[in-house]
């Protein structure tokens, strides 16, 4: 099948001159594109990407297309279902925005995905620091997202910091080495490519041919007059729109902050608006999606709707902001109708107004653009250069990755936080659940409303609340810090189904039940799984994988792959010991997996992976490989000290494993028979720290976090396989 009978089989039509050209892009070079909002951007991406599989000519296994709004998020990630749909190819698609985070692409490496989410979302999950993931799975995600990936980074000029991230970021893969290609893929209808200067770039524009192509050149020319609206306060904003707008029509209103827009929306009430801001729950923002669908009336919105809203208004009326961000609101109205009347209005306040969250320079800026300005059509802002605005960031090296890569809590402190790489400071947030009592775990994304960690902590002091922070593995009360995951009970209220985050008391959310992220550790098994044939099965499903690794050409040597196998053997010898047996209620055989556990408290720490670590060092394993073993629950990685700073530490129990202290033999039916093994680990605990940074130096951050991963993959995906025995043979219960 051709190129160009894949595209019309995925999206109905044939490719626009540009996008057939892009489809020819071989991933060596950074990938430019610069074309207007309308000019099917994701298309142009995604397509080829598919077609790489459809061809079997892979590129890489995951396409990660990041976005800086949740509202684009949503609609590219119904879009790109819908193509992949289509494409009638077996490629799994997952949304990662606050509100809701798809599980389960971080749990087969090997399986060929796309992920959409947000910048935050994403970016923060490449810095092994993922917003609202539990520090024990992080190393899991960041392999996912820095290994073996094709990034597509949409609407640049809206992502801020983002942009210098990844841009670095990518040049980290570059120099550090990655298992599989990273490629990068930058979008924008405005583009600036200053941070790209030591990078090789191709360019993909409009070309002569696109613009004579008669649907594109029908978008890009068609005519949105634009006028000068002096206004005194929202109250005359207010008056403005009752007077233009038509009732059988769509109008926008565009304002630039939470309050503004609930407050137009307050004046206006007789009208009924829809206010719309980023501050919801999961599931309110969902139904509010819905309402969109179709929507005739009044629209009041913060910049939510910049990029993603599949919204086509005929009247927008809009606040002063940056320039990059007028042309983005343009892209909300006259999007696909050509043969309506549009206008935009621009507010021009006389009094006292306030340009925050943006700098007074960059809305001067706009405002004298736009008194030269009367028609904004896509082809007349093209025309017009950018401002040369800084554009904002961090300076990001391997020393802050090896940071990163750190996760035991001595280590985890950087100069930089990762929040600051992902997003600009006003857009610093928390995720909030309200519920009666805590959750018993981190609750999912769905229930989550992002709210302002300034102003949170502020509501909280105010009115006495106490939030607690979701941890390891349990709630801790602390301040709560951006990117945490924060528990409020009910009672405390500043939440409205209605009007969002609202900070005020006595708006309190109704009682909704709760769905939580699964549990990592060790939950009920369907029935006593011996030791042995666990081992067993989480080394053939690794050895399963070698042919699809080897296959790829991810530079995966045959020495390294048996010595990964090996790990996968050995990495649950640990259980073998006697307290975590009596732990997991088992009788004579020794088990991996329990009906029914006792309470952890009975383990006393004691981590079951540090065991068999030391287990495999007694057996003459390489550093790597005691290495790999500890980390496969992510709970032990980068030290061997008790992440409690409180808990004193004692050199003879290394995170509860007692040194001198045994492990009876092993049978692993037709492989071996592991020896008994007396505890032991060489040395100070310190020097487990300095090995791990050996081995960060000969390995590199990004391919030993993957190391880690593909252990863990092998036994989620061992323990699945039994799992599915058990639920079609009643026999195993």
């Amino acid at each position: 099948m051709t190129y160009q009978d894949f595209f019309r089989q995925c999206t109905g039509f044939s490719p626009y001159p540009w996008q057939a050209r892009l489809a020819d892009w071989d991933g060596k070079t950074v990938a430019a594109v610069s074309a207007p909002t309308g000019a099917g951007k994701e298309f142009g991406v995604i397509v080829p990407w598919l077609y790489s599989y459809k061809t079997r000519n892979f590129s890489t296994t995951r396409l990660v297309y990041a976005l800086p709004t949740r509202s684009l998020v949503d609609q590219v990630y119904s879009n790109t279902r819908r193509i992949v749909e289509a494409s009638e190819l077996p490629i799994k698609v997952y949304c990662l925005k606050g509100g809701f985070i798809e599980q389960g692409f971080e749990q087969d490496l090997t399986e060929s995905s796309i992920l959409i989410g947000t910048q935050d979302q994403l970016l923060s999950r490449a810095l092994n620091r993922g917003f609202g993931v539990s520090w024990g799975q992080r190393p899991l995600h960041c392999a996912a997202l820095t290994n073996d990936c094709r990034w597509v980074l949409d609407e640049i000029q809206l992502t801020g910091v983002a942009y210098k991230t990844l841009v670095q970021l990518y040049q980290l893969w570059r120099n550090l080495e990655t298992f599989g290609e990273m490629q990068l893929c930058l979008m924008s209808a405005t583009f600036d490519d200053r941070p790209l200067k030591k990078l090789p770039v191709e360019r993909f524009e409009l070309s002569h041919d696109d613009l004579a192509h008669p649907v594109l050149a029908s978008r890009v020319k068609r005519s949105k007059p634009v006028f000068h609206a002096p206004v005194q306060d929202l109250k005359e904003v207010a008056d403005l729109v009752r007077a233009k707008h038509n009732s059988d029509r769509l109008t926008l209103v565009v304002v630039n902050t939470v309050a503004r827009a609930r407050e137009i929306g307050k004046l206006m009430a007789d009208f009924n608006p829809l206010v719309i801001h980023s501050r919801f729950l999961g599931f309110d923002r969902e139904r509010m999606q819905e309402r969109l669908k179709n929507y005739q009336g009044i629209i009041i919105a913060t910049q939510v709707v910049e990029a993603g809203v599949d919204l086509d208004a005929d009247l927008l009326i809009t606040e002063l902001c940056p320039w990059s961000s007028f042309v983005q609101r343009c892209g909300r109205c006259g999007r696909k109708r050509t043969d309506n009347n549009v206008q935009i209005y621009w507010l021009d306040y006389q009094a006292d107004w306030k340009s925050i969250p943006y700098s007074k320079e960059e809305c001067e800026d706009t405002r004298s653009r736009l008194l030269q300005l009367s028609d904004a059509s896509l082809d007349t802002l093209s025309r017009i250069p950018l401002p040369g605005l800084d554009l904002p960031g961090y300076l990001l090296t391997k020393r802050e990755i090896e940071r990163f890569f750190c996760t035991h809590p001595k280590n985890r402190d950087n100069p930089v936080t990762a929040v600051e790489y992902v997003r600009d400071p006003s857009s610093f947030t928390v995720s909030v659940v309200w519920s009666p009592g805590q959750p018993k775990r981190a609750p999912h994304q769905r229930y989550l409303c992002p709210v302002p960690t300034k102003e949170l902590i502020d509501f909280c002091k105010a009115t006495g609340t106490l939030p607690h922070v979701w941890g390891e593995d349990d709630w801790e009360k602390t301040e709560p810090k951006t990117g945490d995951i924060v528990w409020l009970p009910n009672e405390a209220g500043g939440y409205s189904h209605e009007r969002g985050w609202t900070a005020d008391p006595r708006d309190k959310p109704a009682p909704y039940s709760l769905e939580t992220e699964p549990e990592y550790n060790d939950p009920p098994f369907s029935f006593p799984l011996p030791l042995g044939v666990h081992l067993q099965d989480t080394e053939e499903a690794l050895r399963a994988t070698l042919p699809y690794l080897q296959k790829l050409e991810l530079g995966l040597p045959e020495a390294l792959a048996e010595e990964l196998c090996r790990c996968a053997r050995w990495h649950d010898w640990g259980k073998a010991h006697k307290i975590w047996q009596a732990y997991a209620k088992a009788g004579q055989e020794l088990l991996a997996k329990s009906k029914k556990y006792g309470s952890p408290a009975e383990l006393k720490g004691y981590r079951h992976e540090v065991a068999s670590a030391f287990a495999a060092a007694d057996q003459g394993a390489s550093f790597l490989s005691q290495y790999l073993i500890a980390a496969h629950h992510g709970k032990v990685r980068d030290s061997l000290l008790p992440t409690n700073p409180k808990e004193q530490f004692d050199p003879k129990v290394l995170r509860g494993v007692v040194l001198g202290s045994q492990l009876p033999s092993l049978e692993i039916a037709g492989i071996e028979t592991l020896p008994e093994v007396k505890l032991a680990f060489p040395g100070k605990a310190g020097k487990w720290d300095q090995q791990v940074r050996g081995l960060l130096q000969e390995h590199g951050p990004f391919k030993l976090i993957y190391l880690e991963a593909l252990i863990r993959n092998a036994d989620i995906k061992a323990s699945k396989k039994r799992e599915m025995e058990a639920k079609n043979d009643h026999s195993y219960s």
